[in-house]
């Protein structure tokens, strides 16, 4: 079963938002003032049917949140105000904002992305073994120590030097990819989080399609090591 988290507005525990995708409501429990996470609120009372994830997104603040009994409960309507509505509204569109710069960036690191488990830390041993032997001044008879290294230069019929080389300058490629896409990860997160306007997320959203258009539309087609 899919386990939901909510965004819970702190004075009045109504909800602002429901997801299952849940670093969303982790960023913005961090990054909003008065918000709290509540993790898992299908558990262990809504197991069989879950009504409130299958509402509107405007009713989610029509409901109250019970941390000791773990029930959703009617918002009482001295609570249920236009601003808390307008509250909730925000984080709406910040999870959508959130939604689209985390999808362009991942679509924009898929050349680096290997989809085996584990690759990341091969290609980070494999690099740093390269850029030893490298620092060493390609040693002879030290290819052992590389064994990385050595590894690929059997495979692709290359001297060692030739593939500490080949190795070092594919992960150039890689790392540049991933620093201009961290800049838009960074620029724009920060962005959204200082934002307190629904029409300014609308900003930050059009100010990200063509930032990222313009940045990022690069041939980065990496060859994996």
């Amino acid at each position: 079963m899919r386990q939901f988290s909510a965004l819970i507005d702190s004075p009045t525990q109504a909800v602002l938002f429901l997801t299952t995708q849940i670093p969303f409501i982790v960023f913005l429990a961090k990054t909003m003032g008065e918000t709290e996470h509540a993790p898992a609120v299908q558990f262990p009372n809504y197991l069989s049917e879950f009504p409130i994830a299958k509402a509107p997104v405007a009713t989610y603040p029509e409901w109250t949140w019970d941390r000791l009994t773990r029930m959703f409960s009617p918002t009482s309507p001295e609570c249920l105000t236009d601003t808390l509505r307008r509250r909730a509204m925000l984080v709406v569109k910040k999870v959508q904002a959130l939604n689209e710069i985390i999808t362009g960036i991942m679509i924009a690191r898929y050349p680096v992305w290997s989809g085996v488990p584990m690759q990341e830390v091969v290609y980070i041993a494999k690099k740093t073994q390269a850029q030893r032997f490298k620092d060493c001044g390609y040693p002879d008879g030290t290819e052992l120590e590389f064994p990385y290294v050595l590894q690929y230069a059997d495979v692709s019929g290359l001297t060692m030097r030739q593939a500490a080389d080949e190795i070092l300058l594919q992960a150039s490629f890689d790392d540049d990819l991933l620093l201009k896409s961290e800049y838009f990860r960074l620029k724009y997160f920060e962005r959204i989080k200082n934002v307190n306007d629904v029409g300014e997320v609308d900003r930050v959203i059009f100010d990200f399609r063509q930032d990222f258009i313009r940045g990022m539309l690069v041939d980065y087609a990496v060859r994996p090591l």
